[in-house]
């Protein structure tokens, strides 16, 4: 067969199948234009009755009608691939849901994660080998009570600032307040100053009184 034998053969086929066609949208046409007459006929006996002008439809051309069938197959497609996409996102996403497997925290990776095994940890030692209040010694303890003398002859009932008077330990360590304390004589009155030099009394009517401290400035010994 030769070339044009087939073009010829192509083109037969094609107006075969437009002339099928037109034939098929001038049936539906014809259907569609009497459908409009009915509603058309309907409504205008509805409105004779009823007294009220009437307006009957438009009866739009074949071509118009067949331009909107078009145009509403291609919204559907349009509308039918979004739908498409939209299940398919959702089937993955329920997919990737039930595959998920939540990541595991090694304790040996981290091992300042709280919840991991109980840390072991090495018993305090105090690197210090005193922890306590050392004991001074009677010269220390004599400059103590010797600067306490100049803040508080005052609350002492003195005269006058009796630290620049003798000051003689009694080489007696007397307990008071459950602190050893030794003890001295001064300008009259015994005190006791403790070996730690945490407190300093002072003898009344055969009891030990804290002396009450005034912050003043610092004397030599």
């Amino acid at each position: 067969m030769s070339k044009e034998s087939k073009i010829a053969k192509k083109e037969a086929k094609a107006a075969k199948k437009a002339a099928k066609a037109e034939k098929k949208q001038a049936s539906q046409y014809a259907k569609l234009v009497k459908k409009i007459d009915k509603k058309n006929a309907k409504a205008e006996k509805k409105a004779n009755k009823k007294g009220k002008p009437f307006t009957p439809a438009p009866i739009p051309t074949q071509e118009e009608a067949f331009a909107g069938v078009q145009q509403s197959k291609g919204k559907k497609v349009f509308k039918l691939i979004i739908l498409i996409l939209l299940i398919w996102l959702v089937i993955y996403f329920l997919v990737m849901w039930f595959n998920y497997v939540a990541p595991i925290k090694n304790a040996e990776e981290n091992p300042d994660d709280s919840t991991s095994t109980a840390q072991e940890y090495e018993r305090y030692v105090n690197e210090h080998e005193i922890t306590t209040t050392k004991n001074y010694s009677v010269s220390e303890a004599k400059a103590l009570l010797k600067q306490v003398l100049h803040d508080n002859w005052r609350t002492l009932s003195y005269s006058s600032d009796p630290s620049s008077a003798t000051i003689n330990y009694t080489s007696n360590i007397v307990t008071v307040n459950n602190v050893d304390c030794y003890e001295f004589n001064a300008s009259g009155k015994t005190y006791a100053v403790a070996i730690n030099l945490s407190a300093v009394y002072v003898s009344q009517n055969g009891e030990y009184v804290p002396v009450t401290f005034h912050g003043t400035s610092l004397i030599t010994k």
